[in-house]
């Protein structure tokens, strides 16, 4: 029977794994995601009223549906905006890791 040999799995002396390499901008930059979302959900709600009227079915649902993402769009872009101005203000609630502007 083969046995397989595996060295350590950290480098490190202690033990301990190494800390995780921060995040990209990219990743923490919520105000493009959000504002991509929006785009979307009003790309959507454009699609669904001019399907509409040009003759198509009214579908409520798909409509209800389109406004409740815009919904929460602007809902979130409220939140974010919040938090980014207590963080600039520097109060001790904001929340961590956004970066102030």
């Amino acid at each position: 029977m083969l046995r397989l040999r595996y060295g350590p799995v950290t480098a490190h002396e202690n033990g301990d794994p190494p800390p995780p390499p921060p995040l990209p901008p990219r990743f923490y930059e919520s105000p493009p995601v959000l504002l991509g979302g929006m785009l979307l959900w009003a790309v959507a709600t454009g699609v669904v009223v001019l399907s509409w009227l040009v003759g198509g079915p009214w579908d409520a649902g798909s409509f209800w549906t389109c406004i409740a993402g815009l919904g929460v769009g602007l809902f979130g872009a409220a939140i974010f905006t919040a938090q980014r101005a207590a963080a600039r203000r520097g109060d001790r609630s904001a929340q961590r890791g956004i970066e102030p502007r």
